[in-house]
């Protein structure tokens, strides 16, 4: 049951990546024009109920995964780890080298066809080495002629790879440090992470989320080396993870409004709500027996995550070009229907790479 829930969770928190990725509160930004939500009060609000309850969400709860997994059932020796570190370069080094560079060709592809209109900004694909590099990094905008103060690789969601692969580098001296201070070393990190809000004015220290990817994957890690039962010691949070993840939710959709000041705070408590709300649903609807784990849709997580990016704001764009919604429940509509066909369109893909090409399957999607 205590893996059956973590695995149920993996298809939906992907969806819900792609999900906040579609329904961004920025609005759709067309040759350096934005068509913003100022007209579209009922869709804003949409947005705010997303950003309340689903931005952020799902890579912590990664991160927590990924942590717990890595640690789990093993004896951390120096071949342990080796082992480890040789399975993370299949699993996670080498799918963030191909995406990333995947993601550089279609840019290029883009600005240099009929395309580009449809872009963020009118203009042609320029190389330069340095900002072919920080494609791999923090992107500057240099192909494309911008300059960018970017956190994230030119296929965004990879961040979480790319501090997933900084902690695994760590992992010696993470066990280290858990196994010795016991919780101690995990509460000093959630007290870090949760106030950071607080203190970023003054101190930066979560500017790339690599407190935030510390914190979650030290949880996880910690409850797997001490073999803390999840179902156990999250079930005992149950009633209470539902009681404050809806409120906190519902508190920072309104000062959003009214009291935006506290609204940074209200998400990072709602974040950690989250981690235990979606853990004990997932196990509620297994015991209950209303949702089986289904291996084609966990297994097709992985590769919805990394690609979706590089095809759902083209599709958004074209949608919203092609049919210019005029009023809010019209544009919903195109957001959702992105969403589908987004889904729909790479569990296809993955399926037909599954069944003919399981080979490369296995290389761009990380998998033994």
């Amino acid at each position: 049951m205590r893996s059956q829930a973590l695995d149920l969770l993996r298809f939906p928190l992907a969806v819900v990546v792609l999900a906040v990725h579609v329904f961004s509160s920025d609005g759709i930004i067309i040759q350096g024009e934005t068509s913003g939500w100022a007209d579209y009060p009922i869709f804003a609000e949409f947005n705010c109920f997303i950003d309340g309850f689903l931005r952020k969400q799902s890579v912590p709860i990664y991160y927590f995964i990924s942590g717990y997994v890595f640690f789990l059932g093993v004896e951390m020796t120096r071949t342990t780890y080796l082992r480890k570190f040789k399975n993370r370069m299949h699993s996670l080094f080498f799918p963030y080298l191909i995406w990333n560079t995947l993601a550089v060709l279609l840019l290029a592809l883009t600005l240099n066809s009929p395309f580009s209109q449809y872009t963020a900004y009118a203009s042609r694909f320029t190389f330069s080495l340095p900002s072919f590099l920080s494609c791999y990094w923090a992107y500057d905008g240099g192909l494309a002629g911008l300059e960018l103060e970017q956190l994230f690789p030119l296929d965004v969601p990879l961040w979480f790879l790319r501090n997933l692969m900084i902690i695994v580098l760590c992992t010696p001296l993470l066990h280290f440090v858990l196994k010795r201070t016991k919780h101690y070393a995990v509460l000093a990190l959630g007290v870090l992470w949760l106030l950071e809000p607080l203190y970023s004015a003054y101190l930066a220290l979560d500017r790339m989320y690599f407190l935030t990817a510390f914190f979650f994957f030290s949880f996880g890690a910690y409850m797997s080396i001490n073999r803390r039962d999840m179902l156990v010691e999250f079930g005992r949070l149950s009633k209470l993870s539902v009681v404050s993840y809806v409120l906190l939710g519902a508190g920072y959709v309104l000062s959003q409004h009214y009291f935006p000041a506290a609204a940074p705070m209200l998400k990072q408590m709602n974040i950690l709500a989250g981690l235990l709300f979606a853990y004990n649903l997932a196990a509620w609807l297994l015991k209950r027996g209303i949702c089986k784990v289904n291996p084609f849709l966990a297994s097709a997580s992985f590769f919805i995550y990394v690609s979706h990016s590089l095809i759902a704001s083209k599709i958004l764009k074209l949608l919203f070009v092609a049919f210019r919604p005029a009023n809010d429940w019209a544009l919903l509509a195109v957001h959702l229907l992105v969403v589908i066909l987004v889904v729909g369109f790479l569990l296809g893909i993955f399926y037909l790479m599954e069944r003919y090409t399981p080979r490369l399957l296995k290389v761009v999607a990380g998998r033994k």
